[in-house]
């Protein structure tokens, strides 16, 4: 069985990966290393990276763990890169709130514990399909590093591309509100999918890996 790396998004972690099953591959997920202060997407993208024993890893990001996908395959263009929910180019991402929310995300000013709970406007933007769904992302919520979080989203806020790698595959979903389908262009669309649809439109994401992979 081959292995296909899987890096989560902000507050998220392997959970959202359990459903998902490729033939003839296992699921990796990565989790998260240390970041300093001044770690911008380029630089943690490396650090994780060096947790990938192998030199043309298959890798699959979701979220914040695809625009590090992005970063990895432009540093290293043997590998394979899936994004899933997920941006290529920094203007494909937008910060809800306008400007004011992407000033508190730059400024850092906004405490840790911020960013954990779980409120009814995250849970909303996920694209939750269900109440046992809902109480799934409110836990990982809880659960999550609150300075991880704060972290990652000014380095979301402040990232700059424009290469799109080549050999990268972008699957999104047309109902998608946390990177909303009108700004990005991917590969291939999931009719109706949300920002989790990894968890809960795992068979059709699986299956255009699977083909993708085939090829």
């Amino acid at each position: 069985m081959k292995n296909i790396y899987c890096i989560s998004g902000i507050g998220a972690d392997h959970r959202l990966f359990k459903k998902l099953s490729v033939p003839g591959y296992t699921l990796v997920a990565l989790p998260w290393v240390p970041f300093e202060s001044n770690d911008n997407m380029a630089s943690y993208a490396m650090k994780m990276f060096a947790c990938i024993p192998e030199k043309s890893p298959v890798i699959i990001g979701l979220s914040f763990g695809g625009m590090l996908a992005i970063e990895i395959a432009k540093a290293h263009p043997e590998c394979t890169v899936f994004i899933v929910s997920s941006a290529k180019k920094s203007s494909e991402v937008k910060i809800h709130g306008g400007a004011l929310s992407r000033w508190l995300i730059r400024s850092m000013v906004l405490p840790a514990r911020f960013f954990i709970i779980p409120s009814a406007t995250a849970i909303y933007y996920l694209g939750a399909q269900d109440e046992g769904e809902k109480q799934l992302l409110r836990q990982i919520m809880r659960d999550s590093n609150g300075r991880f979080m704060k972290w990652a989203l000014k380095a979301i806020a402040t990232w700059h591309n424009d290469v799109l790698p080549a050999g990268g595959v972008h699957i999104h979903g047309t109902n998608d509100k946390t990177i909303p389908s009108s700004g990005v262009h991917p590969d291939y669309w999931i009719e109706g999918g949300g920002h989790t649809m990894i968890y809960n439109r795992a068979d059709e994401v699986a299956r255009i890996i699977s083909e993708c992979l085939s090829k």
